[in-house]
């Protein structure tokens, strides 16, 4: 049986695809063990906190800088004082032994630095008569904290509560009444988020805060819901506008679920007092 030329080269590629084949089993085979040795070898040499620059690993996150405010600096937010500061005349509870003496200063009762007490020493401080308010039992509070380091300007931050309606009054704090002007009832505050926890409007050019507080009392405005709804907005506009960070009253994250939660206080403290005053 004669071959043509076409059969050959059939049974020529044949031989061809088959050495190829052989050559690379032969090649794997042999060099398995080598190749395997190189691998670890090389990775045994990197280093374990991988500043290789060349090598691509995980993204770092760097976290930001956000300065923590110091227990010691932040001025205290209770019932109690904000009571005595508005000369609201409250029932001793049981285990208050009226201890105010010397104590340090608070938000809600600020002492001076001794160089301004030497020198407004002619100037008497006006004494605060009890007025007829309910005292105040539950105090919802939101810190808003500077993310910068240099926190809050103030002129900035003039400039923002008085776009919220809110205005320098008692206490040498902001309050929002019911008018954008600055009249009718109080629906929430906003004091220095350090100590002693009031503002300057004599030095507001030069003043700078790490923090600031907005705080609503119950028993307060008529409407505790809608003020509680209008505080919110205040504080987010701030943040926004000056680089804060909303937190609770323990100075945690602000979350969504935290203002739900403040929203079930309200409530909470309104069914408690209709129930009382039902008895």
């Amino acid at each position: 049986m004669d071959i043509g030329l076409r059969e050959w080269l059939i049974i020529v590629g044949i031989i061809v695809i088959a050495g190829i084949l052989f050559d690379g089993w032969r090649r794997m085979r042999g060099g398995k063990g080598k190749l395997k040795f190189k691998l670890d070898h090389s990775f045994s040499n990197l280093p374990d906190d991988g500043d290789d620059p060349d090598l691509l690993g995980p993204s770092r996150i760097t976290p930001r800088h956000n300065p923590e405010l110091d227990a010691e600096e932040l001025p205290a937010m209770s019932a109690r004082e904000l009571n005595r500061r508005r000369g609201v005349q409250v029932e001793p509870q049981q285990g208050d032994l009226g201890l105010g003496l010397d104590e340090p200063p608070t938000l809600l009762n600020p002492v001076e630095d001794e160089p301004k007490k030497r020198k407004g020493a002619a100037k008497k401080e006006p004494v605060i008569e009890p007025v007829d308010q309910a005292p105040v039992e539950e105090v919802l509070v939101i810190n808003v904290v500077a993310r910068d380091d240099d926190g809050f300007s103030g002129p900035a931050l003039l400039q923002n509560i008085l776009e919220s309606g809110l205005r320098f009054g008692e206490m040498d704090i902001f309050h929002r009444h019911e008018s954008m002007a600055g009249n009718g009832e109080v629906l929430f505050s906003m004091a220095n988020g350090v100590k002693p926890g009031t503002f300057d409007l004599d030095d507001i050019d030069h003043f700078r805060t790490r923090a600031v507080s907005f705080f609503l009392g119950l028993p307060g405005p008529r409407h505790p819901k809608q003020a509680f709804d209008v505080m919110v907005a205040a504080a987010r506009k701030l943040a926004h506008e000056l680089n804060g960070e909303l937190k609770d009253d323990h100075r945690s994250v602000l979350t969504a679920q935290t203002i739900e939660h403040y929203r079930q206080r309200i409530v909470e403290f309104e069914r408690s007092k209709l129930l009382t005053q039902k008895r």
